[in-house]
């Protein structure tokens, strides 16, 4: 896995060797083009020059320049002016015999094996031609290219050098927080600063920062759980230590069978207990997976099969209005898990000869289920506080440990619906309105 430097040093490396080979090339090439033009234009002149000092004659004796000791005559530019009969009547370069005739403008031409570009400057009565040597021209063209070209060739490792130093400048400040980060004590959940990051790094630490938050109420939750667990069951676990002893101390076997039962249904107070407590423990630090659906109907008739039973010895008639085909979302277990505490909690209140009804209403993005006993309803004061761990009632005597509605909250909330609790209107009674979002 390479680092990020690494890699935008690499990319903008290439880009500036790229453009700077190519920037190299297009001024080398237009270097050459303009020297080659700048040459041209030269010899025009020099012809128009060598014209106007020398005009038209018929006779008299050639003109001929004899250059000084030392003078490098292949470099410079050969003039020879002819008149109408071709005879020379000016020449710069006598041992160059340029040709008698010519045509007009610009040519190339071969001379003693060499080479020469020539220009042809026909005029009344005289011809003026100027040639230059191709090797002469190609190294001065080669030469102001090269000039040219020498800026581009310093500024590329330059700015290769400044981009460097640029990139290692900008990305201090992330190696300065992955430090930060890394000198942190192991169980610190402070958030990182982001006054100095670039713009590009803050939604990474804006993100780590939300799940440092999640961790930290995760942590606190577990916290919460672990000390509300611990004060629920130091009570009935002290009940049954105290309930042992008595038991073990008793000589009458009337007194022992009625402490034994009393210290079984303790027992089972105590297993119902912690299976609560696992239950909310599980649904409330559980992580959203994959959305499901049940068959309604399915989930219904379990739910009346296990608890039509308790309902039965309480003398309280229990209703399941369901549809079928309805779906609920959600799995099985835990819309059995959200039913079974609400109706547990309905029976725990609904009077003999009282009602629970479970009703399912479909809607088009959502389905709603209500379950209505027909107890003696609660304080509004304490509707709101209802789903909290280990909450009960002012003056509430019925068996319970405040867990139920508590593991309702926690599921619901997990398969992204809401649950509330209202007090009937039609007459004595709470309703569990139960809304769950539906994903088909």
């Amino acid at each position: 896995m390479s680092s990020l430097r690494g890699r935008l040093l690499k990319v903008t490396w290439t880009a500036v060797l790229l453009v700077g080979a190519v920037s190299a090339v297009v001024t080398f090439l237009i270097a050459r083009h303009e020297t080659e033009i700048l040459l041209d234009g030269q010899m025009q002149r020099v012809a128009l020059l060598a014209a106007s000092s020398h005009p038209a004659s018929t006779g008299g004796e050639a003109v001929v320049v004899a250059p000084p000791p030392g003078y490098e005559a292949e470099d410079d530019l050969v003039v020879a002016i002819r008149d109408v009969d071709g005879r020379l009547r000016f020449g710069s370069h006598p041992q160059i015999a340029l040709p008698t005739t010519c045509v007009a403008g610009f040519t190339d031409l071969v001379v003693a094996s060499t080479a020469y570009r020539a220009f042809c400057l026909p005029l009344p009565g005289r011809t003026v031609l100027v040639a230059q040597s191709t090797i002469v021209r190609r190294e001065s063209a080669l030469g102001a290219a090269m000039g040219a070209l020498l800026p581009v060739v310093l500024i590329i490792p330059a700015l290769g050098l400044v981009i460097t130093w640029a990139v290692r400048r900008q990305l201090r400040a992330v190696t300065r927080a992955a430090r930060t980060l890394a000198d942190r004590p192991p169980l610190s959940l402070d958030p990182l600063s982001s006054d100095t990051l670039p713009l590009e790094v803050l939604p990474l630490v804006e993100e780590f920062n939300v799940l440092l938050q999640r961790v930290r109420l995760a942590m606190a939750r577990e916290q919460h759980f672990v000390s509300d667990a611990a004060h629920a069951l130091r009570t009935p676990l002290t009940a049954l230590q105290l309930q042992a002893q008595v038991l073990d101390g008793s000589a009458d076997a009337e007194e022992r069978a009625r402490r034994l039962q009393e210290l079984l249904a303790g027992i089972r107070r105590v297993v119902r207990l912690s299976t609560q407590l696992l239950d909310l423990a599980r649904y409330d630090t559980a992580a959203n997976g994959s959305p499901q659906a049940s068959d309604a109907q399915q989930v219904l008739e379990q739910v009346a099969e296990l608890y039509s039973p308790i309902a039965q010895e309480r003398a309280v008639q229990l209703v399941m209005a369901g549809m079928p085909g309805l779906r609920l979302p959600g799995s099985a277990p835990q819309l059995m898990l959200v039913l079974g505490n609400l109706l547990d909690n309905a029976l725990r209140f609904s009077p003999a000869g009282g009602c629970i009804q479970v009703v399912l209403t479909p809607a088009a993005k959502q389905v709603e289920i209500q379950v209505r006993d027909e107890g003696p309803g609660m304080p509004a004061a304490s509707l709101p506080r209802a789903f909290e761990r280990f909450y009960r009632v002012p003056g509430d005597t019925t068996p319970g440990n405040g867990l139920g509605l508590a593991t309702v909250s926690a599921v619901v909330q997990q398969l992204g619906g809401t649950v509330v609790l209202e007090n009937r209107t039609d007459r004595s009674g709470l309703v569990a309105i139960v809304r769950l979002i539906n994903h088909d």
